[in-house]
């Protein structure tokens, strides 16, 4: 979701949020947040699920789900919406860090999803959580820091391209895919996606 809202596309996130709590709620896919398999990890997930929550103004409630709290990205869910962009950027540098530190660089690594959130290239070169706050906060009218001086942030991914709706020819590719999606398994995406 975080990508989508990246992407440009934030009308996409009320519903597949839905979804996912609704998967949540009966069950389907992690019933113990805190006791998941070897090598696993729903931090990342449950930051994501957090910042978006609050943005939509539906909090989450992590304890009911069993989803865990990471303090690492504790900083950025609690001030995102810091309206001075001054104070903001020591969140967003401390939230770059946390990127860097939390890429997988070995295929071992990459294996090791408890550890290692961003376990493939893109992942790791695309700073989708940093860019995605910089979105809601484009949208809800709040300014955004003028440069975010970090290494993660220097690279031709580091950048929103357009604005939420600019993008509006379809891609007959992702058309094509996610018919196949719903044609398999009809409960991944909600209707109307």
């Amino acid at each position: 979701m975080l990508g989508v809202i990246t992407l440009g596309r934030p009308h996409l996130v009320r519903p597949y949020l839905q979804e996912v709590t609704d998967g949540l709620d009966s069950g389907y896919g992690v019933s113990d947040g805190h006791d998941l398999p070897y090598g696993t990890t729903l931090r990342y997930s449950a930051f994501g699920l957090s910042i978006i929550s609050d943005w939509l103004g539906q909090p989450l409630d992590l304890d009911k789900y069993a989803l865990p709290r990471d303090p690492a990205w504790g900083q950025l869910v609690a001030h995102w919406r810091e309206p001075d962009p001054e104070k903001l950027l020591p969140v967003l540098l401390a939230a770059c860090d946390i990127h860097i530190e939390r890429m997988a660089v070995t295929d071992r690594e990459a294996d090791d999803s408890e550890n290692f959130e961003f376990n493939s290239v893109f992942m790791a070169v695309h700073p989708t959580e940093i860019l995605a706050v910089l979105r809601l906060r484009d949208l809800l009218g709040l300014p955004n820091p003028l440069q975010i001086d970090h290494p993660l942030m220097q690279t031709p991914y580091a950048a929103i391209t357009c604005r939420p709706g600019d993008v509006t020819e379809n891609d007959e590719l992702l058309d094509r895919y996610l018919a196949a999606i719903r044609q398999r398994d009809p409960h991944v995406l909600p209707p109307g996606l």
